[in-house]
C-alpha cells in the first residue's frame, strides 16, 4: 500500500512507501496518526491518501522530536475525510425550520457538497437513484449523510478518484452469510431486554406538552401498542422540545429503532476482509449457540512497512441506556424551547423585556420582601428578664439593662 502526498495547489508531490498510519472513522474520531520521515512527511495544510480508496485525509499538525534523543521521524496528526464533513454544518435556508433534500441520490450529493463549500476537495458520483431525507437541525455533515444514507437503505462511501474525494451511496452490504465467523475475533454481548417504551416529549408546557409513545415488542417491532409490561418494560424520555406532534412522532419512531438491538459485538478481522462503515456484519458462538447481527459503526485502518489490517466496532451505535436528551443520530446537542421575550440566533441567546415583564417582576419582588420583613418580625419571640436584669422588645430590637440597685447589692451579685 502507497501513501501519496498532495498540495492542493501544486498537486502529487510524492509517494511514500515507508511509513506508519492509524487511520479510523465512523461512530467517532474521524481523525488518523502518520509517522514518516522527516524530510518526506507532509506540510500542514497538505493531504495524504492512499488512491482509489476511503484512505485520507487533511494533515492538522506535525512534530518531531529535536536533540541527541531525536528520531528522524515526523508525526503528523490530521482529519480523516469523513472528519473534514464532520468539520461542517447542515444548516437550513433562512426562514425554513430545517434543510430537506429530495432528489436523485447523485444531484443530491453534489448539493450537500456545494451547501458546505466543500467543491474543491469532494465530488459526488452519479446517481439515478431517488433519496429524501430531513436533516435534523444543525447536524454535522457526515452524520447527517450517514443519518440520510441509513433512512434510504444506503451508506457513505468514499473514494479518492480524479483528483478529488468522491462521495457515494452505495447500497448496503449484508455479510452476514458472506464472511465466516472463524476469521473473526469478537467480544459478543448479548441484550435480553433493551428500551422497549419511549415517551417523546415535543413543544409545549405542562399538561399542553406534545407527548407519543412508541412500544416494542419482543421481537424489536415498533408500535403504539404496548407488550411488554412489568419487569419487562423498560422506559426512555426523548426530550425533543422544538418539535411537534408530527415531527416528535416520526423523530421519536426513528429514535426507538435505534434502541432495538440483539446485542453487540467488537470484531476484529483476519486476513483481508474489508468491509465499510454501515454494512451488516454478524458473529455466531457456537459453543453457546448465540449469534449476533448489527451494522459496522467504526473502522480502523492500520498501515505497517505497506500491509494493512482492518479492524471493526460494530453495533456500538446501539445503545442500552434509559434515557436520552432530544438529540438523534450521534448529533449531540439539545433543543431548546424559548418562552417569552427569548429569541435563539444560532448559539446565543438574547433577552427583551417589556414594561408589563418588569411590572410583574417588581411586583414579586415587593412580595417578597414583605415576606421577608414579617419573618424577620417573627423571628424573634416574647421576651423575659428576671430583676435585677431588665429587657424591652421594640420590633427585632431587644434592650438589655440593669435595674436600679444599691453597691451592696452589686457586690452579692457578682461575688
Amino acid at each position: 500500500m502507497v501513501l501519496v502526498v498532495h498540495d492542493p495547489e501544486r498537486g502529487d508531490l510524492r509517494e511514500l512507501l515507508d511509513f506508519e498510519l492509524d487511520l479510523a472513522f465512523g461512530s467517532d474520531e474521524n481523525a488518523f496518526e502518520l509517522t514518516c520521515a522527516e524530510g518526506l512527511a507532509p506540510a500542514e495544510g497538505q493531504v495524504v491518501f492512499v488512491d482509489a480508496t476511503e484512505y485520507g485525509g487533511v494533515v492538522d499538525e506535525t512534530s518531531y522530536d529535536a536533540g541527541r534523543d531525536a528520531t528522524g521521524t515526523v508525526t503528523c496528526k490530521g482529519r480523516t475525510w469523513h472528519g473534514v464533513l464532520a468539520g461542517k454544518r447542515l444548516l437550513p435556508d433562512e426562514g425554513s425550520a430545517r434543510l430537506g433534500v429530495d432528489g436523485k441520490a447523485g444531484d443530491v450529493l453534489a448539493s450537500l457538497i456545494g451547501r458546505m463549500g466543500l467543491d474543491a476537495l469532494f465530488s459526488a458520483a452519479s446517481d439515478d437513484t431517488a433519496v429524501s431525507y430531513t436533516f435534523e437541525r444543525f447536524c454535522d455533515g457526515y452524520s447527517g449523510l450517514k443519518a440520510m444514507a441509513k433512512a434510504n437503505g444506503r451508506k457513505v462511501a468514499m473514494r479518492r478518484k480524479g483528483g478529488k474525494v468522491e462521495i457515494s451511496l452505495p447500497p448496503v452490504v449484508d455479510y452476514a452469510s458472506k464472511v465466516d465467523s472463524d476469521l473473526l475475533d469478537f467480544t459478543l454481548t448479548s441484550v435480553y431486554r433493551c428500551v422497549n417504551h419511549l415517551v417523546c416529549a415535543g413543544t409545549g408546557e405542562l399538561e399542553e406538552r406534545a407527548v407519543v409513545h412508541f412500544y416494542a415488542d419482543a421481537a424489536g417491532n415498533v408500535s403504539h401498542t404496548q407488550t411488554l409490561f412489568g419487569v419487562d418494560e423498560i422506559s426512555a424520555l426523548y426530550d425533543y422540545s422544538n418539535a411537534d406532534d408530527a415531527a416528535v412522532g416520526e423523530e421519536g419512531r426513528k429514535k426507538h429503532r435505534e434502541y432495538q438491538t440483539q446485542g453487540s459485538v467488537e470484531v476484529e478481522a483476519h486476513d483481508d476482509i474489508d468491509v465499510d462503515v454501515g454494512d451488516v456484519i454478524s458473529a455466531r458462538d457456537n459453543a453457546h449457540g448465540l449469534t449476533v447481527t448489527a451494522t459496522v459503526a467504526k473502522k480502523i485502518v492500520k498501515v505497517s512497512r505497506g500491509i494493512a489490517t482492518y479492524g471493526y466496532e460494530v453495533g456500538s451505535e446501539t445503545t442500552t441506556k434509559t434515557s436520552s436528551s432530544g438529540n438523534a443520530e450521534g448529533n449531540g446537542g439539545h433543543a431548546y424551547l424559548a418562552g417569552k421575550g427569548l429569541t435563539l440566533e444560532g448559539y446565543t441567546f438574547n433577552a427583551d423585556v417589556d414594561a408589563e415583564s418588569l411590572a410583574a417582576v417588581e411586583a414579586k419582588a415587593d412580595k417578597a420582601a414583605k415576606a421577608a420583613g414579617d419573618l424577620a418580625k417573627d423571628s424573634v419571640g416574647e421576651v423575659a428578664a428576671a430583676y435585677p436584669v431588665t429587657a424591652a422588645r421594640d420590633g427585632r430590637r431587644v434592650t438589655v439593662g440593669v435595674a436600679c440597685c444599691t453597691q451592696a447589692d452589686a457586690n452579692s451579685w457578682f461575688s
